[in-house]
């Protein structure tokens, strides 16, 4: 679903588009009730009713490093526009302390809510003027399964719903399908770090196999 500059999505005004990714298209609107800008993230199928739960519940976070989530509709959700870029390595070290330090409060904030982000990357990280913001936090949740596709995204398998993972930072027992918690994160961040400061991915390889096996 492909929407066009001053097409209206709900009380949601498409003013640009901002790129696409593997659940959907990214756009720049104005939310005409508040008149504010927000980013508007419209999937290719509709939610499910867990998922829109789940992503109440993150709505609920308050976190000046995490992305707000504002609205939840049938198959979009409307967040805070936030300017920035995606962090990028190598970069200086005292850099890096500091941009993590900002990335772990943040997912301490979650985690004490029992809420985790399950697909930490640098794309998912925005360096902007007043630091880290962390964008699409605790989305993906209950994986269950790993089926290969051509890009390297892993995609887990509910009986609700099709939620996205990034490969080549996902912990082992996500991999596997297995319970994640607070601690699936931590190693997400280890992978993140660890680009953070050579400028190169801690697990590579030929095909998804590969990687799984490095991981």
């Amino acid at each position: 679903m492909s929407l066009k500059v001053g097409e209206k999505l709900g009380p949601y005004e498409v003013l640009a588009s901002i790129g696409e990714g593997g659940m959907g298209e990214v756009y720049k609107a104005r939310d005409t009730r508040l008149d504010r800008v927000v980013a508007l993230k419209v999937s290719k199928e509709d939610f499910s009713d867990r998922f829109e739960r789940e992503a109440r519940a993150v709505a609920a976070l308050n976190h000046p490093h995490i992305c707000q989530l504002y609205d939840v509709g049938p198959n979009f959700l409307v967040m805070e526009y936030v300017e920035g870029a995606p962090l990028a390595g190598p970069m200086a070290v005292g850099k890096a302390v500091e941009y993590a330090g900002q990335i772990l409060d943040a997912l301490a904030h979650a985690h004490g809510k029992r809420i985790t982000h399950r697909d930490l990357k640098p794309a998912n990280i925005l360096v902007t003027k007043q630091g880290i913001k962390l964008l699409d936090f605790g989305l993906a949740k209950q994986q269950a399964g790993v089926v290969e596709n051509s890009d390297a995204t892993v995609k887990a398998l509910t009986a609700k719903g099709e939620i996205l993972g990034t490969l080549q930072y996902m912990a082992p027992e996500q991999l596997h399908g297995k319970e994640t918690d607070a601690r699936s994160d931590v190693f997400s961040f280890g992978c993140v770090l660890y680009e953070m400061l050579s400028g190169k991915r801690a697990f590579e390889g030929e095909s998804a196999a590969s990687i799984i096996g490095a991981i």
